[in-house]
Parts: C-alpha cells; structure tokens; sequence
C-alpha cells in the first residue's frame, strides 16, 4: 500500500499504475542530446537579443537660444532630454485648397496618435531644414525629394517649447499636385485632405499636437497661408 502511494506522489512505478506513469522517459543518451540542444538554443537566442540594433543612429542637430549649430546628439538622447534642436514642418495643400490632416502613429516617440496638420521631421547632422522638410514629405506620403524640393516655400523661422518639444522650427508651404498619398505606416496611421471649414472643426474636437496648433495659427495670423 505504501509503494502504491509512493507511486501516485512520485511519479515512480508501483502496484497501483499512477496517473503520472504515462510520461515515458527518453533513453539517458537521448536526455543528453535534448539538454545540449536546449543549452544551444537558448544560448543562441541570448546572443540574438544581445546583440546591436543595426539600425543607423540619427543624430540631430543641437543649437543655442539663437538658433546657432553647437553640436549634435543622438535622437534617444535630444527627446529624452528635450534639448534645443531644430525642426522643419510643411503645411500640405491640394489644388482645391484643402489642408492635408494626418494621424501620427501611436508608435510616435513625440505625440504619438495626435492629429495633426504639418508634415514634420527632426533636422538631423549635415541636412538644412529644406533637406528635412524634402525627406519627411518622401517618407512619410510618398513624394520624392525633388518634387518636394522644388514645390516647397519657405514661410517662417520660429521658437517653440512645450512638454514635449524644444525646438527651432522653419515652417513651409507645398501644394501636392495629384497622384496618391503613400503612407508610411510606421509613421502615419491615416492622412487625406480636408476643407478649411473642417479642418477648423476638427480642432475644436480632437487632439491635435500643440506645435502644429501653433504654426497654423502663426502663419495664418501673419498672412503667411491661405487655404486658396
């Protein structure tokens, strides 16, 4: 009887089959081989996750109070810190006047899944803020660089600071001349072009990121853009 409940509680054969005893146990070889395949393969599997991003580090441009290039820090470290860089954003535009209205990413690391009504990029090492502006309108709705380029107008230079950014930014104008948007999904979750009435009404009811807020009215108040 003592064997028997041994056998229930350890898992060991006895008059009485355990429910345990269905487990059949691989040769003693075989159980090696098993471990040094188990070992490896974590092994492996640590070595993949230790090893380097390969992606390459942005690094972004640092200025003083009067917007004057002082270095360059990696784009984790400008965020993190909110140290004073420079920013380009476009306000967007189609023949009918109308205003191009994005929802950035959740994935975001600034204002994720706000709306918002610029197209808009960091100014990194070695780029002017028309090399920004050009290449945030390439990535993320699929103009090349040159129509961009050559389509952009410069409206202001301007200081800004919030929560979450602190920056000098240069805002430009670009009238899209037809043709699709094409998104880039890690970085906008919906755009398309909306009237100057319903652009309003949107920012009446939903989160719009505090710098485009800004720019629009700035270049507005100014009469630096027209919805025509």
């Amino acid at each position: 009887m003592l064997a028997a409940r041994r056998g229930v509680a350890g898992c060991l054969s006895g008059p009485t089959q355990s429910p345990c005893s269905s487990r059949r146990l691989l040769p003693l070889r075989d159980r090696r081989a098993a471990r040094e395949l188990h070992i490896s393969s974590s092994a492996s599997a640590a070595a993949g996750a230790a090893e380097p991003s390969t992606k390459p580090v942005e690094y972004c441009v640092i200025v003083d109070e009067q917007n004057r290039v002082v270095g360059h820090e990696p784009r984790d470290v400008t965020v993190r810190n909110r140290l004073l860089g420079r920013g380009s954003y476009v306000l967007v535009s189609n023949g009918a006047g109308e205003l191009l209205v994005s929802k950035r990413s959740s994935r975001k690391d600034v204002y994720p899944g706000h709306w918002d009504v610029v197209i808009s990029g960091v100014v990194c090492r070695g780029e002017e803020y028309e090399d920004t502006a050009a290449r945030e309108l390439a990535e993320e709705i699929g103009v090349s660089e040159e129509a961009a380029r050559a389509g952009l107008r410069r409206l202001v230079v301007f200081p800004y600071e919030d929560s979450s950014c602190h920056v000098w930014g240069c805002a430009f104008a670009y009238r899209h001349e037809g043709g699709p948007l094409r998104l880039q999904e890690e970085e906008v979750d919906w755009a398309g072009f909306k009237s100057w009435e319903e652009v309003q009404r949107m920012l009446a009811q939903e989160r719009f990121t505090p710098v485009g807020r800004h720019i629009l009215e700035l270049v507005t108040r100014a009469g630096l853009w027209s919805q025509q």
